[in-house]
């Protein structure tokens, strides 16, 4: 396929690179700041929905933008690095690298004209509690303001209860930012994410699965694949799923059953270890410690069964997740 190279100077004067022509619509990298040079691949399909995907190199937006993909949907992936290995994994998939920084207003601003609907996640754990906040209100005031069709939320199982955890309420922040804006929205609330047990693995290789979960208090989980394609079917559903939040989860364990779960996917003797809440703030941090105190007095609140019924998500349960990715 021929490739064209635009220079662009402006939000008013540069071409849409997602705009289809009679030869096909347009991928590749794009930069919002200041000059920059977009080469214009020429495609096949035309009219294909785009979606820019706020940290699409990281392990939600990835998924996300994986899941998209494969429905033929066009990806503009937002990076503030175009040259890490997950960049390139995505432009070998049919991705559109862009980047920007949801930091600088300006930097988003013009990306957003190209876009018909947005998925944002924030991240606390990076720049911390009013950082995430500011963050997330750029992105979401900008595309209140640019006419954005659809923007998908990510938050977090909870963010509702008043859980007095602070990225918990961070996220909070920002969805009722978002309530008061005239923006198509949906927001989705993952719970603990499974992918965040690799954290553990040397750990459990060696036998031991130690976290801040009391015996009685079984964990809701779930895998980051059913995140992108819960959220590739709410962008291909819109009239179903705009204005409604959902709390999502793959699968519900206590510490031991999924110690036993390592065990029978590893081969080898994996013993359960509950660690005080002490314990974890002095390992993990006081954040962590806040997060095992309420799931251990409240927890998550997903409807696992009735998300398996209703919508065309697998939910894989946990043991899945183990085949795939251990």
């Amino acid at each position: 396929m021929p490739t064209r190279w635009w220079i662009g100077c402006s939000r008013t004067s540069r071409p849409r690179p997602s705009v289809p022509t009679s030869d096909g619509t347009r991928t590749g990298v794009a930069s919002a700041r200041g000059s920059f040079l977009i080469p214009v691949v020429e495609a096949t399909t035309v009219n294909r929905e785009t979606i820019l995907v706020v940290g699409a190199t990281g392990t939600q937006g990835g998924a996300v933008a994986r899941h998209l993909l494969e429905r033929d949907v066009q990806v503009l992936a937002l990076t503030r690095n175009t040259t890490k290995h997950e960049s390139h994994q995505l432009v070998e998939q049919g991705g559109t690298l862009v980047e920007g920084n949801i930091a600088e207003r300006n930097t988003i601003e013009p990306l957003l004209e190209d876009a018909d609907g947005v998925f944002l996640v924030t991240n606390f754990w990076e720049h911390g509690y009013d950082d995430e906040v500011e963050q997330g209100t750029n992105v979401v005031e900008l595309a209140a303001e640019g006419g954005i069709d659809h923007l998908v939320f990510s938050s977090v199982g909870g963010a509702e209860r008043n859980t007095g955890i602070s990225h918990f309420e961070s996220k909070w922040e920002i969805e009722q930012r978002l309530a008061d804006l005239e923006l198509p929205t949906t927001v989705v609330r993952p719970v603990f994410f499974a992918q965040n047990l690799e954290g553990f693995r040397d750990s459990i290789e060696d036998g031991t699965l130690a976290m801040g979960l009391e015996p009685r208090s079984p964990l809701q989980i779930l895998d980051i694949e059913d995140l992108g394609a819960f959220v590739a079917e709410v962008f291909a559903n819109p009239d179903r799923y705009l204005s409604e939040a959902y709390e999502l989860a793959s699968d519900e364990l206590p510490l031991r059953a999924m110690a036993a779960r390592f065990a029978d996917e590893l081969g080898i003797d994996v013993r359960a270890q509950h660690l005080s809440i002490d314990e974890v703030e002095s390992s993990q941090g006081e954040e962590f410690a806040d997060m095992f105190a309420w799931f251990n007095e409240h927890g998550y609140d997903s409807p696992i069964d009735d998300l398996r019924a209703d919508h065309d998500v697998p939910f894989n349960r946990f043991e899945t997740y183990l085949e795939r990715a251990w």
